[in-house]
């Protein structure tokens, strides 16, 4: 759960997207969604080095997998990947 309500609850989806669109409004940021911001969270979470279950857990998903599937956005670059394409390429 990113945004819960201050109970620590569920928040009703069409306040939520109305006081969303505020937030992004103040802040210059339009095209953020809801959706892209939990990614970024999940994200965060997992460079951080926290386990996929507490990504899983903040986000409301009952299934780890759910979270490391569509969730935790992966950016890294692996030189060795990188190094092999090359030799394959230039017939090494």
């Amino acid at each position: 759960m990113i945004f819960p309500s201050a109970a620590g609850t569920w928040r009703d989806p069409d306040n939520f997207n109305k006081q969303w669109r505020k937030v992004r409004e103040n802040l210059g940021v339009p095209d953020v969604t809801s959706h892209s911001f939990r990614k970024s969270v999940a994200t965060l979470i997992d460079d951080a080095g926290l386990s996929a279950r507490i990504g899983a857990d903040q986000l409301g998903h009952a299934k780890v997998s759910m979270t490391q599937d569509r969730y935790m956005l992966r950016r890294k670059v692996h030189a060795e990947v990188a190094a092999l394409l090359d030799r394959a390429i230039n017939d090494e």
